[in-house]
């Protein structure tokens, strides 16, 4: 099986950068949820006649914060993972490119 041409390399840098897109869009998404999520806590006063149930609630709010927090971060991360690896095979590709005029 040949080596990928450069066009195919760069068709799959490409496709990596887009998916990386994808996913720091939906990390955006995440910290947009955040926001709404603390919009959620109520006061004592609001809790009202639900006062038993006030922490509780509480508590998940608190979960569902630091849950969109930690899925935010990790999307960040693949994001630029996939960024690095495009950035990587392009470097490996221009010096490969090189190695190979140099033969010649």
């Amino acid at each position: 099986m040949p080596p990928p041409s450069k066009q195919e390399v760069q068709v799959a840098t490409e496709s990596l950068r887009a998916e990386a897109t994808l996913w720091l869009h939906q990390s955006e998404q995440l910290a947009a949820i955040v926001g709404k999520v603390e919009g959620l806590r109520m006061s004592r006063l609001e809790a009202g006649i639900f006062q038993l149930v006030a922490s509780a609630y509480d508590n998940a709010v608190d979960q569902l914060t630091v849950r969109c927090r930690e899925g935010q971060q990790r999307m960040t991360d693949v994001a630029a993972t996939l960024r690095q690896v495009a950035d990587t095979y392009d470097d490996e590709e221009s010096k490969n490119l090189h190695r190979f005029r140099d033969l010649y």
